[in-house]
């Protein structure tokens, strides 16, 4: 490694509860990242990174999908919780845990938890795919259906804990939380030491801080954005350089959409080169495409990062380049229907 990442603070809850506490810690650093890796090893799944000759010939380089579709829960959000909710005092885990999800991020919640012996209250929008749903209460939380989509689920989560004392485990703004999402990072780096590109889809920013905090220690590795232009959270809050509230359209990228806070804004700009954007129907066509050229069960939020590649969208592209498929947890009948629309 080149050296270690630049020093840089935000502010977060200091009980991990109120907002406007002031209190101040670091970013995550690539210590951090090291430190998360062993604290998850032989919990989460070390994914494979495999060579994709149908998208090395669209990119016309030399492109690796790190599957994350294949982890445990189906997605890579159980390093981030796992990491988090271990990193606690025994005494603090006691009182209690709640988080707020899409649906993903509930899902590594409650496995995390029920690997240490916890119970957690999962907070999900009604609408959430059912998938998602089922398996948050098949690993033993305590599933909660909010009417509203994520700032309405989130702020149920807040008030949870505010009456409760429980923990608040953030979705993509825990530092570690971010740290474990950097794991991804650093078995990328790993696996393929020479990669120049990783290509991260993009929703509330934790998985690309945490690949961005390492990528940066490491040096030389571009590290680029996706979203679509119905989930443009992060894409306009960097654009306007404050936080922005866009209006989000229908997506099949649920976990994208929905705005950032000051914390994962803050390291976006310190460790994001770009941030594209695809259409939800490239989003289609690459959850189709990755289905049947790879054998690959992608869901929409991790299938922007190939439409990223089919579009054309990454200027300057320069490989090796590894993609990150960030997750799998696609309803039948959704894919089904994807499946049988060849257009």
């Amino acid at each position: 490694m080149s050296g270690a990442a630049r020093p840089r603070t935000f502010h977060s809850p200091a009980d991990g509860n109120a907002p406007d506490s002031g209190a101040v810690f670091p970013f995550p650093s690539a210590a951090d990242v090291f430190a998360a890796a062993g604290r998850i090893r032989g919990f989460v799944r070390r994914t494979p990174l495999e060579r994709s000759a149908w998208l090395s010939g669209i990119a016309r380089t030399d492109v690796h999908l790190k599957l994350e579709n294949l982890q445990r829960t189906g997605s890579f959000k159980l390093r981030g919780a796992y990491n988090a909710i271990a990193s606690l005092p025994p005494a603090r885990r006691a009182r209690g845990l709640v988080t707020a999800s899409a649906g993903n991020h509930g899902q590594g919640v409650a496995l995390a938890a029920s690997l240490i012996g916890i119970r957690p209250v999962v907070f999900v929008p009604a609408a959430a795919p059912e998938t998602k749903k089922r398996r948050i209460a098949r690993f033993g939380a305590d599933l909660r259906e909010v009417e509203g989509g994520w700032d309405e689920t989130a702020a149920a989560a807040e008030e949870h804990a505010a009456a409760t004392g429980a923990w608040y485990v953030h979705a993509f703004s825990d530092p570690a939380v971010v740290a474990g999402q950097g794991t991804v990072g650093l078995e990328i780096v790993e696996d393929l030491p020479g990669v120049k590109t990783i290509i991260v889809p993009v929703g509330g920013g934790g998985m690309i801080g945490g690949v961005g905090v390492f990528a940066r220690a490491v040096g030389g590795i571009r590290v680029v954005g996706v979203q679509t232009d119905e989930t443009t959270g992060m894409h306009a809050s960097l654009a306007a350089g404050s936080l922005a509230s866009p209006a989000y359209g229908p997506t099949l990228c649920e976990g994208l959409s929905g705005d950032v806070d000051e914390r994962s804004l803050a390291l976006a700009r310190e460790v994001v080169d770009d941030l594209v954007l695809v259409s939800e129907a490239s989003v289609r066509r690459a959850v189709r495409a990755l289905y049947v050229e790879e054998g690959l069960v992608a869901e929409g939020s991790a299938a922007v990062a190939a439409a990223a590649l089919m579009e054309g969208a990454v200027p300057g592209l320069e490989g090796p380049v590894a993609l990150v498929l960030t997750g799998g947890n696609l309803d039948a009948r959704r894919l089904a229907e994807i499946l049988s629309d060849d257009s």
